[in-house]
């Protein structure tokens, strides 16, 4: 992590008119309509994007000088509990590039690029007196703080970070890489603030109001279950560089309702008939946005073929009446030749009138966008609770283990008289640990009826 230091002059970026893939800025997010996340009512002026984002650590241009973050920055929505939010403003500027320490990583040398990284200027205004603070944070701070939000803060929907992906990064300009990477990290950071329970976390005014490096933040490993060793089934997987669309495919529940043949039916499954409701709703929605959102991207594209295809074929056609107005012989050749003209214009007003059609389509896309992040938050929580439930279950089955094991120790004591005293090590041995496993499940059933809770609230 950076120390803070002093807040440089903005500069206003060009790469704030892009499309995005998803709504970095919108004009009307001081409202708690924008954020799905907190109503279900979406931004009427959302942008979109095409492109993915992709990690900073892989960049190794030395003449490059990184472009500043959009000028325009919202404040955090106000949350739908009614309360106000803790930051009243949050904006991240001024990209510096810097030489990894010679420890800080294996794969300097390895890796083109991957010996300098990128640190960004993080300037969060408190609420009330309405001081400003400012940090310099990397990515990796970034994704260590979505890790311990998605630790600590499990069964809800909390936004989703910004995405990695190492090869797009090699494939896009510098330029447009850390203009989005700054736009969508800002977004990011105001969607935490504007959340009704994340926004009063002690890890993100941590995060954002601590200057140097966090302690707390070094070297920590994402917080994940962990099962015994006879679990009876794998946990969902993580997924790097997974884009919005594709990741849906692959982001699939862990069968939960049963385990393998191998072992005897757990006495916990999946019965709460509303959730499972909830949850198949949730899935179809995801669809058909997936669907038409790609329809929608199909269309955009179509239009702006036609666009290009349009205002070809009036320059041609201007070029064509100018030449023919130059060799014309005669009056007829001569109106010919103004009549092209004018269609030419009226060719090239078509072609401009498609430019702006195809900025009000896009508009549109970035609120069926908005809704596609959001259902990346339910899908993490649905995971969530699939995983805690998968917990329970993998307890009750070593339970079950331990008790038949004890029974039969048991019983062939009673047999052989010759072993008794080992035997009885043995079952005393397994009675310690069934008690330590009951505590656990114990534990592990009150964490998951806390996240079935959660769920069900914010479903």
């Amino acid at each position: 992590m950076m120390a803070a230091e002093p807040s440089p002059s903005p500069a206003t970026s060009a790469a704030a008119d892009d499309l995005e893939t998803l709504a970095l800025d919108s004009s009307s997010s001081s409202g708690a309509a924008t954020d799905p996340l907190l109503r279900p009512s979406p931004s009427q002026t959302a942008e979109a994007n095409h492109d993915a984002f992709v990690i900073d650590d892989f960049l190794d241009e030395d003449d490059f000088s990184p472009a500043p973050a959009p000028s325009v920055a919202h404040p955090p929505a106000p949350r739908a509990d009614g309360a106000p939010p803790a930051f009243t403003k949050i904006t991240v500027s001024d990209p510096k590039k810097h030489a990894e320490p010679s420890g800080g990583g294996t794969a300097g040398g390895v890796i083109p690029g991957s010996g300098s990284y990128f640190s960004y200027l993080i300037t969060t205004r408190l609420a009330g007196g309405g001081e400003e603070v400012r940090v310099r944070r990397r990515f990796r701070d970034v994704v260590a703080l979505a890790d311990r939000l998605a630790a600590a803060h499990r069964g809800l929907f909390v936004p989703a970070r910004p995405d990695k992906s190492v090869l797009e990064g090699q494939v896009m300009q510098r330029h447009d890489f850390v203009s989005q990477r700054c736009a969508a990290l800002q977004r990011y950071l105001c969607r935490l603030a504007a959340h009704p329970v994340v926004g009063r976390s002690a890890d993100l005014r941590t995060f954002l109001t601590e200057p140097g490096a966090i302690p707390a933040f070094q070297g920590e490993a994402p917080r994940h279950w962990t099962t015994t060793v006879n679990a009876a089934a794998p946990l969902v997987p993580a997924k790097a560089g997974r884009d919005l669309f594709g990741m849906f495919k692959g982001l699939k529940q862990t069968v939960v309702n049963g385990l393998v043949a191998t072992k005897p039916p757990p006495v916990e499954q999946e019965t709460d008939i509303e959730f499972l409701a909830h949850k198949a709703r949730c899935e179809d929605l995801q669809q058909q946005l997936t669907t038409t959102s790609q329809q929608a991207e199909a269309l955009v594209k179509a239009q702006d073929d036609l666009r290009e295809t349009t205002g070809h074929l009036g320059m041609t056609l201007i070029k064509l009446a100018k030449f023919e107005r130059e060799q014309a012989t005669c009056n007829s050749l001569r109106r010919r030749a103004g009549e092209t003209h004018n269609f030419a214009n009226s060719v090239l007003k078509m072609s401009r009138s498609q430019t702006k059609l195809n900025s009000e389509i896009v508009k549109h896309l970035g609120i069926i966008h908005e809704y596609l992040e959001m259902m990346i938050s339910v899908n993490h929580a649905f995971a969530d609770r699939s995983n805690a439930l998968h917990h329970v279950q993998s307890l009750s089955a070593d339970l079950f283990s331990l008790h038949n094991r004890a029974g039969r120790l048991e019983s062939s004591s009673a047999r052989d008289m010759g072993h008794e005293w080992s035997t009885y090590q043995k079952v005393e041995g397994l009675k310690e640990t069934i008690r330590s496993t009951e505590a656990a499940k114990s534990d592990a059933l009150r964490e998951y009826e806390s996240i079935k809770v959660s769920c069900l609230e914010k479903v």
